[in-house]
Order: C-alpha cells, then sequence, then structure tokens
C-alpha cells in the first residue's frame, strides 16, 4: 500500500540515506557536488522539513523516500524534489505519487519541476503526467536541468 503523509523531523536519517541513494548515479555523472542532494547536510534537510512541504513517502508501511514541495504562491507549486528507493523504482509507483501529491493541492493552477537533461527516463514521465517542456538551465558542463511546467 502506497501512502504519503507530512514529514516530520524524526525521519530525516532515514530520508536522507535514502536521498543520497536515490541520486549517486547523477552526482558521478554529472560531478554537481554543490547542488546535488547527497551532499545535503542533515541539519539542511530537517530545516526543509520544518519551513516548507515535505512528503514521506510510505510503501507496505516502510518509508521509500520522500517529497519536497514549495508553495510559490497564487496556486503555483514546485515539485523541488522527488526521491524513491532503488528498491521500490521501476515498479509503478512513480504515476501514483505524483498523482497523490497533486491531489493534496486541489486549488492548484501550476505545477513546476526540474530533471536532467539526460535522464529522457524522467522526461518521458513527466511528459506521460501532462508537464511540458518550458525551459532549460544549466548548472556545471556536464549538467543541463530541463525545467518542466504543468498548467491545471
Amino acid at each position: 500500500m502506497l501512502l504519503i503523509q507530512r514529514s516530520n523531523k524524526n525521519e530525516a536519517s532515514v530520508l536522507l540515506d535514502i536521498q543520497k541513494e536515490a541520486f549517486q548515479k547523477d552526482l558521478i555523472k554529472y560531478e554537481d557536488y554543490d547542488t546535488n542532494p547527497v551532499n545535503e547536510p542533515i541539519e539542511r534537510l530537517i530545516k526543509k522539513i520544518e519551513l516548507f512541504i515535505h512528503y514521506t513517502i510510505w510503501i507496505d508501511g516502510k518509508i521509500a523516500g520522500g517529497a519536497d514541495i514549495r508553495d510559490m504562491s497564487e496556486g503555483r507549486y514546485r515539485l523541488n524534489r522527488i526521491f524513491l528507493s532503488e528498491r521500490y523504482q521501476n515498479k509503478g509507483f512513480g504515476t501514483e505519487i505524483i498523482n497523490l501529491i497533486e491531489a493534496e493541492f486541489p486549488l492548484a493552477k501550476e505545477w513546476r519541476l526540474d530533471t536532467p537533461h539526460l535522464n529522457t527516463r524522467n522526461h518521458h514521465f513527466y511528459e506521460k503526467l501532462g508537464y511540458k517542456r518550458e525551459a532549460q538551465h544549466q548548472i556545471n558542463s556536464k549538467l543541463i536541468l530541463i525545467d518542466y511546467v504543468k498548467k491545471i
């Protein structure tokens, strides 16, 4: 069974371990040492849980991942980060997770996110869910992020 709930800071160390696992391959591929979630200190994750909209993703009673959402005001939201443990990836949970997150914000008019330029699997996934490419921005010589928007 899949469930999302607001994170609490007691879950931070488990969430950070999963976040590191989920983004390790990207760190190696793109060498984005300053921005990659692998290098986020626990104190920063705890602050995000306290200050922003942060969800813990539960699958069969176990913490499976997390999502960091930002309220950009006036019905606009940003899916700042979403991550899932490798053992739950490629099992069809992604669409259900995004649908649950979006359902938490019934008055949303717009969703934004970005994803690495070489991650064509993510591109297909988000486009299938109604997100449209809007722009891109360069992080370093190896990493370009593709910006997506979904208007409701």
